[in-house]
């Protein structure tokens, strides 16, 4: 006869093996399940030593198995223990956008922009006792009062006599400056003089503007010319800025000429005309 076999000895002794402890839940039910699969062994002349050792083996190991199967089933996947590798985890990193083309285009237009600097304040006040008019223009610049009345004749020039001019004596001469000159309209009508005056400076296109309360055209687009008349009186007031060095000039455009417009004070009574001459 075979000593019994002891069941929570078997347990143990398989649990030696392995690398994990099995759950208290999971011991108790291999211990009833061991409990209840003991046996006699019965010895016959048919049975060798060899086989009676293999017999509760074999029996206990199936109940074994049968335990872990059935613990697995009920407490599901046991954790793992510390030192051993978690599968791991897939995780998503936040995209980040790449700049787009518009966005790069915008910012090195924005950096274009801030290159040029801003128009000094239009703090200083020019009045002329030629042409009968003041006006606000920038700090900084000068001007230079015409000598002589103006005949409707000639261009805008910047050493012409008879155009009152302010300019920036920081650029070259004539690449940035503001001409004003007067003359009676005669018998022409306010709309003919004007439309006259917005011809000779090559304004294709015009808009109606008040200044100081004298109504006329302004070219439109890049031309920054405006002629107005009032009490018998015209003027032609305009900007010029050279082609030569466009981001010089950049900051005067369209709607800072309008801001030295809006400074405009005329003075029609004050103005000196041409002496006519002397009939042979």
């Amino acid at each position: 006869m075979n000593a019994p076999r002891d069941p929570d000895r078997m347990v143990r002794a398989f649990l030696m093996e392995g690398q994990t402890e099995l759950a208290d839940q999971v011991y108790d039910a291999v211990r009833a399940t061991a409990e209840r699969k003991r046996q006699r062994v019965v010895i016959g002349p048919w049975r060798t030593p060899f086989m009676n050792k293999l017999v509760p083996i074999g029996l206990g190991a199936a109940a074994v198995v049968v335990a872990l199967v059935i613990g697995g089933r009920l407490l599901g996947p046991v954790p793992s223990e510390p030192g051993e590798s978690a599968e791991p985890i897939a995780t998503t990193e936040p995209s980040v956008a790449a700049p787009s083309p518009s966005d790069s285009a915008t910012a090195s237009d924005s950096a274009t922009a801030s290159d040029s600097a801003a128009p000094p304040p239009l703090t200083q006040t020019f009045t002329s006792q030629m042409h009968g008019f003041s006006v606000s223009y920038p700090e900084g610049w000068v001007a230079r009062a015409a000598t002589e009345p103006w005949t409707d004749t000639g261009v805008p020039q910047i050493d012409h006599p008879g155009f009152d001019v302010l300019q920036d004596p920081t650029l070259d001469d004539g690449h940035l400056f503001l001409y004003i000159r007067s003359v009676p309209i005669g018998d022409s009508t306010p709309d003919e003089w004007v439309a006259k005056q917005t011809a000779d400076e090559n304004c294709a296109a015009t808009e109606p503007i008040v200044v100081d309360g004298a109504t006329g055209l302004i070219g439109a687009n890049d031309c920054k010319s405006v002629a107005v008349t009032t009490a018998g009186r015209g003027y032609l007031i305009g900007l010029y800025t050279s082609g030569d060095d466009p981001s010089a000039v950049a900051p005067y455009d369209r709607a800072w000429f309008e801001e030295v417009l809006a400074t405009v004070q005329l003075q029609p009574e004050d103005a000196v005309d041409a002496t006519p001459s002397a009939a042979p």
